[in-house]
């Protein structure tokens, strides 16, 4: 009976394992490739954080992409520029932290009608590759580890299986 169970358990484990061990991956980079970037971020490794940033905002993470713009922004570790700044600030806006909103309405208030035109379909893309919903990403400010400050943490679902 055990020999019979324990075949089962290895047949299933080996056709669910690969999709599993994808959706795991990411995550695991979700995760880390933020964490990496941010501690790059207050090293001033400007290079370092933004590739990382940039890893972890194209799997969805909204405080990737808000840190991402804000290197756009300040030209750290990338050229300078807004337009791009602009593009990440509005996917990271899905999570709705004031404080990236207001940035955005800044940023938004100092393009020309042109340029906001411009950009509306690089805007719609960007959200439909990395958006939370296109992304299974979930955000929600929460109180860090020992500290009762509540700060935005967003976490990914694993992508659902192909049949």
């Amino acid at each position: 009976m055990n020999k019979l169970f324990i075949s089962m358990v290895i047949i299933l484990l080996l056709h669910i394992e690969p999709a599993d061990a994808d959706n795991t991956s990411e995550i695991w980079v979700f995760e880390q490739a933020l964490d990496v970037g941010m501690s790059a971020l207050r090293r001033q490794d400007y290079e370092a954080a933004f590739d990382q940033l940039e890893k972890a905002a194209k799997l969805g993470n909204k405080v990737a992409q808000y840190n991402l713009a804000l290197l756009y922004m300040g030209g750290s570790g990338v050229s300078q520029d807004y337009a791009q700044a602009y593009l990440w600030l509005n996917v990271a806006a899905e999570a709705r932290e004031k404080t990236w909103r207001k940035l955005l309405d800044q940023l938004h208030n100092s393009l020309s009608q042109d340029q906001i035109v411009a950009l509306t379909p690089h805007v719609n893309r960007y959200m439909e590759r990395y958006g939370a919903r296109a992304q299974g990403v979930n955000c929600s400010k929460r109180p860090s580890i020992g500290t009762k400050i509540k700060v935005m943490q967003c976490t990914k679902r694993p992508a659902p299986r192909e049949s």
